[in-house]
């Protein structure tokens, strides 16, 4: 209702209005009173008179600028309202919905899918190539395992977790051999456990995988390799549990038996060789957990990635292709029918758009404005020629009061009696559609607003369900495109 009532008032707000006429403003412009006493008494106009006195006629000339005036004025608001019909009545009756721009739009989408499909089906082909060829050139008879994002994040929290529980746990055992304590514990902890975590997983990924290489050369390098590391990380962890060992049986720390206790190394033998020391179960929990923790980032990095060197690489380029060219392939089909789905929406509210916009707000309010103007100007044309009689119906009844002489001729009607109306505005300077012509063309009553209200809903209502059921039935026509699409790049 607040809506309605807006709308209401900015219509009537908005409406030109013509200015009401008032008969004593020409009466006194003209000095009727002692213009027809005078003319009265000098028996003017003369019995045989047939054209208006001079008064009649200043009341005329008047009337006439009064006129003008609000013709010109009413000119002007109608100019600013012209462009607006004829722009508004152009957008209703031209065709707003194309299907063959729609159709443009679907084919270029299939035709970049189809593009891509292409290029990619060409880039797999290629690295399936590279693929048998790698398998031939190493003796290999599976499908490579590539590396995925859920193998790095599996393969690296593993070293990670591997990492943390290995630092705290070595760094709470070592702490008490530390002449700092934990700090010292922590730090000695950390580096070990880098070795046997980060470096073991390195060790893993290549040495590990060149051991059933197909070159004989780099599966030697690799046992030689791999044993030394072995050697190494085995030596690293049984010295620590060692100097553990030390510790608890004769209280040194680490420092003092790095620099050489002899007392502690005579009692419990050298942790520097440290199969000349008896360990105990803190120290044995010490060493198989460094042992422990470095075989299986050696597993982790061996498992990370396909397990034969560089085929994991190889095969990545065509698994994500082909990747790519099933998600394309599979979303294709959905791709299109969001699209019909879309355009379909748009359809609608395009055809609510335009009814609302182009044709509520815009064509009815200006058409309506157009209408009220020239109702405005047919009142106030009947209250000028109201006024005018009724002036010189004043005139002449102040005249005849003083002349002597018989009224004059064109006071009188045909049969020689007086006239009952004195004078009524013609046809060119009453009827609106003759006082603006240039915009006759664009006048429509109401009830001719009514009707043709109704005719462009009905024609945009009409033209978007006609587009709506084409959109449907190209939508058959594509689907069918879209499955010989799919099929032709099944991998």
């Amino acid at each position: 209702m607040i809506g309605f009532i807006r709308k209401l008032f900015n219509l009537v707000n908005n409406m030109f209005k013509f200015e009401d006429v008032k008969v004593k403003v020409i009466e006194d412009k003209i000095n009727l009173q002692n213009s027809a006493t005078t003319d009265g008494k000098n028996n003017l106009p003369r019995p045989n008179s047939e054209t208006f006195s001079t008064c009649e006629n200043e009341a005329l000339i008047f009337a006439n600028e009064l006129r003008n005036k609000q013709i010109s004025k009413a000119v002007t608001y109608l100019n600013t309202i012209k462009d607006k019909i004829i722009d508004s009545t152009a957008k209703l009756g031209q065709k707003n919905f194309y299907i063959d721009n729609f159709k443009n739009r679907v084919e270029q989408s299939l035709t970049t899918a189809e593009g891509r499909l292409s290029n990619l089906k060409n880039s797999y082909l290629t690295h399936d190539r590279e693929v048998r060829n790698f398998k031939l050139e190493n003796n290999l008879d599976r499908e490579p395992k590539s590396l995925t994002l859920m193998n790095v994040i599996i393969g690296l929290a593993v070293i990670g977790v591997l990492f943390v529980v290995e630092l705290q746990v070595n760094g709470n055992l070592l702490a008490p051999a530390m002449a700092s304590g934990k700090k010292e514990g922590l730090a000695i902890a950390a580096s070990v456990a880098a070795l046997n975590v980060f470096i073991s997983f390195v060790v893993g990924y290549y040495a590990l995988k060149n051991l059933h290489h197909v070159k004989s050369f780099k599966r030697i390098i690799s046992k030689i390799g791999l044993s030394l590391y072995l050697i190494f990380i085995f030596y690293l962890n049984w010295a620590l549990g060692a100097y553990r060992a030390v510790h608890e049986e004769t209280g040194a720390n680490l420092k003092d038996l790095i620099m050489g206790n002899a007392e502690a190394t005579a009692i419990s033998g050298n942790p520097a060789v440290p199969w000349t020391v008896d360990l105990t179960f803190t120290s044995l929990i010490l060493v198989f957990i460094g042992i422990g923790f470095a075989i299986a980032s050696l597993i982790d990095g061996y498992l990370f990635d396909d397990s034969y060197p560089g085929f994991g690489n190889v095969g990545k380029a065509r698994n994500e292709d082909k990747k790519e060219i099933n998600r394309i392939r599979e979303h294709l089909a959905t791709e299109i029918i969001t699209i019909f789905k879309n355009e379909i929406k748009k359809t609608g509210e395009k055809r609510d758009t335009i009814i609302s916009n182009t044709l509520r707000k815009e064509w009815v309010p200006n058409i309506t404005y157009l209408e009220n103007t020239f109702q405005g100007y047919r009142r106030f044309a009947s209250q000028l020629s109201d006024a005018i009689d009724h002036t010189l119906s004043e005139y002449r009844a102040i005249n005849g009061m003083y002349r002597t002489d018989s009224e004059p001729n064109y006071w009188k009607d045909e049969k020689g009696k007086m006239k009952i109306r004195c004078y009524d505005l013609s046809e060119e300077k009453s009827n609106p559609k003759i006082v603006f012509k240039d915009f006759e063309v664009l006048y429509l009553d109401k009830d001719q607003i009514e009707k043709k209200i109704e005719v462009y809903q009905n024609k945009i209502q009409s033209e978007s369900n006609e587009y709506i059921n084409k959109i449907n039935s190209y939508n058959d026509e594509i689907n069918k495109n879209v499955e010989s699409l799919r099929e032709k790049y099944v991998i």
